[in-house]
């Protein structure tokens, strides 16, 4: 059996660790998803935009970031949703640490009910599933490897 070389990529920064491992392709994707985040990180500013016809003059919306991928319903929508809103805020707009704050927010936007225990579905969310983690500081969350090995699954 003739198997292509794995690919890993390591970075450790203020207390977070990446590490995604797999096809050069994955990979590659992954670094690209997270390089706002690897650029602030190592103190790099933004690269500058890609021409206008490559981009869009607006960033996308919440809403029509969810019209392409729908949460789930019934059993886990609303760790399903918490996992969404934390994506597009890590991943589409650049936004390294998630508050409970901000999630409220994002439901708000979408037109969805807040969670009635918030605190509650993200440390379900960290501790027994492992798809987020910690921030900086108490209180604020961001995917975890392997929850953005999961979200991308889903949207694959």
């Amino acid at each position: 059996m003739n198997e292509a070389p794995e690919t890993v990529f390591k970075f450790t920064a203020e207390g977070v660790d990446l590490e995604f491992a797999g096809t050069e392709e994955f990979v590659e994707r992954q670094v690209k998803r997270f390089q706002r985040f690897l650029e602030g990180a190592v103190g790099l500013e933004a690269a500058p935009a890609a021409p206008a016809e490559a981009a869009p003059a607006k960033p996308i919306s919440f809403e029509e970031f969810c019209a392409d991928r729908p949460p789930r319903e019934g059993r886990g929508a609303i760790q399903d949703r918490i996992l969404l809103a934390i994506y597009y805020l890590n991943v589409v707009r650049g936004k390294r640490e998630v508050s409970g704050d901000d999630l409220v927010h994002t439901f708000r936007t979408a037109g969805w009910e807040r969670p009635k225990n918030l605190h509650n579905a993200l440390g379900i969310l960290k501790r027994k599933i492992g798809h987020l983690q910690e921030g900086g500081r108490r209180g604020l969350y961001q995917l975890s490897p392997a929850g953005v090995e999961y979200m991308d699954a889903r949207f694959d």
